[in-house]
């Protein structure tokens, strides 16, 4: 019984502690610039905040309530005396992902509450109310305080300086390091004609994927003989590689790269060891295991293959000498190599399993609703009379019902169910004194599937993102979207906005055109789509479509 009790309490620790990992800050930025950060913050003497409750009075559980939430129910609520007393709470938060952890949290403590820090980790503050979403947004500053991936930061600072030059990347860079690299890529990445110049390049790569669908295609069932989400990870890799490395790797082909099928297979350990080492609970900061040091190995090979290609490139642009339209790799290396390194890792790292993850939602939504779906191939002949005709920058500029579906997409699920700050100052949130060091969740997912801020929010209707004066055939439906705009930010607010939005949104605007262009889409799956939180929330489980063409 004894080893029984042992084995159950590590089990549920794993989990609690699973959850504060992709919650809290990483030690290397608790431990070395959090304090730095917080130091010259004054302690705040106004009115508003002498007359907010205290801390202390944020609803929430205790440690040791939270520890049985985790725990498996039935025999154990009999065993683990000393958890006696939570009985009835035993079990209630066990094997849940984010999406459920979240809702029934706010369930049982309402729109703010406090998740307790265990281990020496911060407490996070869960809120659902879009007042406090703004009053931290507002107050972040110029250099706003997010979690990072520590494994990132050890690789790229301690393990390998000699590559990375002491530059850790977007992701887990804080404070005035961060924004020497953010100002330095901004111009590149957030313009859109620097973005835009890809569209023939990621068009053609949509159009090898349309037809490597139909190769694959049964004429008589008109599904697949392969799996859909792996088929279009390989499409996001494809494409992403492109702008990232400006090279085709071939993935969509018989014939791939083999430097680039050894890349991906590294990506898909980096994904898998990632949620290891940087989400569940690990001894790696204090001792390097020899699985952690394979994880290593797969860091070194992502370097290797990455710099080659960039290495590669590098002699191209020398040889081409092309002093206008620069594509995003030769901007990102006139800055300085490390810098170009370093993005072109982070876009192929970021920009997979995000992209792949938000169109098969997407195409979720609308294979379920066939009249959208309609509407949209309505204006898709509109833009594209003949399928093989190449989409432009000119005759994709009105595109309002497709741009909406994506929107309407990422607002039922977006890739993560809320956005975490650091407060680098006090802030009083929903009548509560919230000190500064203190992580902060904004549930946006909850409150984008609510109807107090999106009416009938369980439809899926484009309509609600399209502009009155639009010139199209569809009714404009704003009075169904929110009007606070802290509620839907699917990509972030302020300095801290994902820096791949426009090169993702033009990948999916670029794949939906074709493939809804090309066929009409039924889904299969016996239930709804399913999701799994690891990093991000990505569907999974039985994800089957019917692709029947349209001409």
């Amino acid at each position: 019984m004894l080893r029984s009790m042992s084995s159950s309490c590590r089990y549920a620790a794993g989990q609690q502690e699973c959850v504060k990992r992709l919650l809290s800050v990483s030690r290397t930025l608790e431990q070395q610039n959090l304090a730095q950060l917080l130091e010259s913050t004054p302690t705040r003497t106004d009115d508003d905040w002498l007359k907010a409750k205290p801390y202390s009075e944020v609803p929430g559980p205790t440690t040791l309530r939270v520890l049985s939430y985790f725990l498996p129910g039935g025999k154990f609520k009999i065993h683990l005396m000393f958890l006696t007393y939570f009985s009835s709470s035993v079990g209630k938060l066990y094997n849940t992902n984010l999406i459920q952890m979240n809702r029934r949290m706010r369930e049982m403590y309402g729109d703010i509450y406090r998740f307790p820090g265990m281990m020496g980790k911060a407490d996070v503050i869960f809120t659902y109310n879009p007042q406090d979403f703004e009053v931290t947004y507002r107050s972040e500053g110029v250099w706003p305080i997010r979690i990072g991936l520590e494994s990132f930061t050890y690789y790229r600072k301690v393990h390998r300086p000699d590559i990375f030059g002491g530059i850790g990347g977007l992701v887990s860079e804080q404070g005035k390091s961060w924004a020497d690299i953010r100002n330095k890529v901004n111009p590149v990445m957030m313009k859109v004609q620097n973005v835009r110049q890809n569209l023939p390049q990621i068009d053609r790569i949509a159009k090898e994927f349309v037809d490597k669908l139909e190769t694959l295609r049964d004429p008589q069932t008109n599904t697949l003989s392969a799996d859909f989400h792996d088929q279009l990870k390989m499409w996001a890799f494809e494409s992403i590689s492109f702008v990232a490395l400006n090279t085709r790797m071939g993935l969509l082909t018989d014939q791939p790269d083999p430097n680039a099928a050894l890349l991906a297979q590294h990506m898909t350990d980096f994904f898998n060891e990632s949620f290891k080492y940087d989400v569940q609970p690990s001894i790696w900061p204090y001792y390097k295991t020899p699985g952690f040091k394979k994880f290593l190995e797969t860091y070194d090979h992502i370097t290797e293959i990455t710099t080659n290609y960039i290495e590669a490139a590098m002699k191209r642009f020398k040889l081409e000498k092309n002093e206008e339209n620069k594509c995003v790799l030769e901007q990102l290396l006139t800055l300085n190599k490390q810098v170009a390194v370093v993005m072109a890792m982070d876009m192929l790292m970021a920009g997979i399993d995000t992209t792949s993850s938000a169109f098969v939602t997407i195409l979720y939504h609308l294979s379920r609703n066939p009249a959208k779906q309609a509407k949209l191939q309505q204006e898709l002949k509109g833009i594209l009379s003949d399928p093989s005709e190449p989409l432009t920058a000119e005759n994709t500029k009105n595109m309002p019902y497709l741009r909406a579906c994506i929107k309407e997409g990422l607002r039922i699920t977006s890739i993560t169910p809320g956005n975490f700050r650091i407060t680098p100052r006090d802030l009083v949130l929903s009548g509560y004194r919230v000190p500064r060091g203190t992580g902060v969740l904004m549930g946006v997912l909850e409150l984008s599937n609510s109807d107090e801020y999106f009416p009938r929010s369980e439809q899926f209707m484009p309509e609600r993102w399209l502009k009155q004066d639009a010139t199209t055939e569809n009714q404009a439906c704003p009075e169904a979207r929110s009007r606070n705009p802290f509620v839907y930010l699917p990509f972030g607010f302020g300095p801290r906005t994902c820096i791949g939005k426009r090169i993702a949104e033009l990948e999916m605007e670029t794949l939906l055109a074709r493939l809804l262009r090309s066929y009409k889409v039924t889904w299969l799956g016996e239930k709804p789509l399913q999701y799994e939180s690891t990093i991000i929330l990505s569907p999974h489980g039985d994800i089957r479509f019917k692709f029947e063409p349209i001409d």
